[in-house]
């Protein structure tokens, strides 16, 4: 009979706090907001913790800048590490965990083969405004243990004219170089009558090379994938009909595929003489095989129904596909199709379909007292294969959980709320008879059906002991599955079964947070301190070969995050946020934490601060720099991490709103800072092919017109 595992998450209450404000962003309603990713509606005042909202506005001059998700939520969102300017996120983190991914609260991330592309599975055009809850957590289920990115798309509106937009943009190294040039176009159409309301766009966009200060094109990365020399194209459609005055359907589709074009090749650096990868013509199917690409198809069917039983009910049902296809090569005969054989070429993809349900139902009762209950049904069947051998290396893995729900907030004085809630999670995996590759020895391994039970809580209390002045606590738990399918690929000792291998049970984690505020209209600050520890985490290293593999040991992050927005006058404003995160980890599993968590892990600490304002009515300006602080990594018995040598950026945005639609330069390391970027220094294998310098000087040009 098959059996499902218990575990809670918590879902904690939860502050709105935005990024500084940009030019133009509309002003959010303090008393009552609707945060898609906390699943809970309630006042502002009432709830404890650290979100950031990013504003369409603040998404559109930022992903002009660079237009990646990674580098919008690094320049924004305080504890989020660098990006890494590639098609895999390595090491770009959240408070030193990894985030869930969501596109209208449809899950991205693949927790059974973790690829780390959850970022680049939409385009930046096509977003209303992105949502992050710093913390663990599992308001969203498996994945949170660093927060939640949700990923809000435009939404239709009823009883408006159709309306278009389209836009364009040029991009090149300031030296223009014609292989660097990089172009985009895109257009939506929305509108809606009484009764229906739709929205539909296409964005297409091609990259060409990076390249950095000295003019050199930035090395590819060709094993994870890269994002230069690549083209994209996204297809998007959401419609929405209003039932009846209390009830709405709506439906969302998005197609997106990216492709690396397979114009150039890598070329290894040399670490030692401060040599970075480089990249030249050529095609590099002999290296690696095919080019990396990245497939994602997401489609949910939403119902909202605001007076159902007195209360609010929602439910979502959603499937999501991808595959991940990467770049390959011999990696010292891994690939090699028999034990004692010699090297084999050939390249992995992840293959991934999600489906899901998730319910809520949220009623207002007497004497302050606010319940939210639900159900949450998600299914994720992934495998992971050799694209050109056709053998399987990862075998096909079910991951399944139902999990029940239930928050309450009371508001036991005008100035004092309390939460708590509770989330469980019957989780079960499913693994058949497989035998691993030859460079695991070709070991049989029995399959099975393991379960997961836990009892997690969480509590939550805001005390608003002034006007302006908001003091908050919070503990909450979150989980997630390690790399399953890094732990079952890589067995290569007989006699083991799945049921037994302990590195396949989940990562539960504990967060602890306090937090300051202060808001009088003009002056926004928030200082919040966390604390973050799993007994049994998840640890990603290099072996020999530099195949990233997993490592199941004690965990322990802290830190602190200081955000700051003030407003001189209507024309002008500053705004900037900090952020310091420690990690350590138990390196001889012995109960102690003992050793530094490396750079792959955890991010640096990092200043972001940027001044805006208007050179006119129709003219404004934001200028945005941040500063990457060095670290040090060290520790008994840990790895001998690589340490960061920190650096320098600044941008420039302007923007000019003409009668023929709005104009938009913008430069991207203004300065033209030459570096190496924060995964290349830190990449625990400190490999050849992975010594990228960052971007140099980067100019942009875009028009937007609607009609």
């Amino acid at each position: 009979m098959q059996k499902y595992s218990i575990q809670i998450a918590g879902l904690l209450c939860l502050s709105i706090i935005g990024v500084a404000p940009t030019i133009h962003a509309a002003e959010s309603d303090l008393e009552e907001v609707i945060v898609q990713a906390a699943r809970i509606q309630q006042p502002v005042t009432s709830i404890a913790g650290a979100v950031t909202i990013i504003d369409r506005e603040s998404v559109r001059i930022q992903s002009q800048i660079a237009d990646d998700l990674a580098s919008v939520l690094s320049r924004t969102v305080p504890g989020f590490a660098p990006s890494s300017q590639k098609l895999a996120g390595r090491g770009e983190t959240l408070r030193g965990r990894n985030p869930l991914y969501l596109i209208d609260g449809v899950p991205q991330h693949n927790a059974l083969r973790d690829g780390q592309r959850d970022g680049h599975s939409l385009d930046l055009a096509f977003v209303e405004r992105i949502e992050v809850i710093s913390g663990s957590n599992a308001i969203q289920g498996v994945g949170a243990t660093g927060g939640v990115v949700n990923t809000v798309t435009l939404s239709p509106k009823f009883n408006e004219k159709f309306r278009f937009n389209v836009g364009a943009r040029l991009r090149s190294d300031d030296g223009f170089d014609s292989d660097a040039t990089s172009y985009k176009v895109q257009a939506t159409a929305m509108g809606g009558s009484e009764k229906f309301a739709v929205v539909a766009g296409v964005a297409l966009h091609e990259r060409g090379l990076f390249i950095d200060a000295n003019g050199d094109p930035v090395g590819l990365y060709p094993t994870q994938g890269d994002i230069m020399d690549s083209s994209s194209h996204n297809l998007f459609l959401k419609g929405a009909w209003q039932a009846t005055d209390d009830m709405v359907l709506s439906l969302m589709l998005t197609d997106f595929n990216l492709e690396r074009n397979g114009d150039f090749r890598s070329v290894n650096g040399d670490r030692t003489i401060g040599l970075p990868t480089g990249t030249i013509e050529g095609s590099p199917a002999a290296d690696v095989g095919d080019p990396a690409s990245n497939e994602t198809t997401a489609v949910s069917a939403t119902l909202r129904h605001d007076n159902f039983m007195g209360g609010t009910f929602t439910v979502q049902v959603f499937d999501q596909s991808h595959e991940a296809l990467f770049e390959g090569g011999t990696f010292g005969n891994f690939f090699r199709l028999t034990p004692t054989g010699g090297p084999f070429l050939d390249q992995s993809a992840i293959v991934s379909d999600k489906n899901g349900l998730k319910s809520t139902y949220q009623r207002a009762l007497d004497n302050g007292i606010n319940i939210t209950v639900g159900l949450d049904w998600f299914r994720d069947d992934s495998a992971q294969k050799l694209a050109q051998s056709g053998r399987e290396w990862v075998p096909q893995t079910r991951f399944e959980t139902i999990s029940p729900f239930a928050q309450f907030s009371w508001m036991v004085t005008p100035s004092i709320t309390l939460s708590a809630g509770a989330r469980r999670e019957y989780a079960r995996l499913e693994v058949g008879d497989y035998t691993t590759i030859a460079a695991a020895n070709s070991t049989f391994v029995g399959g099975g059906n393991p379960n997961f039970e836990e009892t997690l809580t969480n509590f939550g209390v805001v005390w608003q002991f002034a006007d302006d002045w908001r003091l908050y606590g919070s503990y909450s738990e979150g989980f997630t599955m390690p790399d399953v399918g890094r732990v079952l690929r890589g067995v290569s000792t007989p006699g083991q079964d799945v049921e037994t291998l302990l590195n396949v049970e989940p990562v539960v984690t504990d967060n602890l947070e306090a937090g300051l505020e202060f808001n009088n209209g003009k002056l926004q600050a928030r200082l919040t301190y966390f604390e973050s520890e799993a007994e049994n985490g998840s640890r990603l290293r290099t072996n020999s070969v530099g195949i990233f593999e997993v490592e199941r040991q004690r965990t322990k992050i802290d830190g602190f995050e200081l955000v700051v927005d003030y407003m001189f006058r209507d024309a002008l404003g500053f705004g900037a946020n900090y952020s310091s995160t420690n990690g350590r980890f138990d390196s001889d599993r012995n109960g102690s934490i003992d050793s530094d968590l490396d750079g792959l892990n955890i991010g640096p600490n990092r200043l972001n601060a940027h001044l805006y304002g208007n050179l006119a009515a129709s003219i404004d300006w934001r200028l945005q720099a941040y500063r990457l602080e060095d670290r040090d990594f060290d520790g008994i018995n840990g790895p001998s991490a690589p340490g960061f040598n920190g650096y320098t950026l600044a941008d420039l945005a302007l923007r000019w709103q003409s009668n023929n639609g709005l104009w938009a330069l913008t430069i991207e390391n203004l300065l033209n800072e030459d570096y190496f970027t924060y995964f290349a220094q830190v990449e625990p294998s400190q490999r050849k092919d992975t010594n990228f310098t960052g971007n140099g000087r980067t100019i942009a040009v875009g028009w937007q017109h609607q009609f």
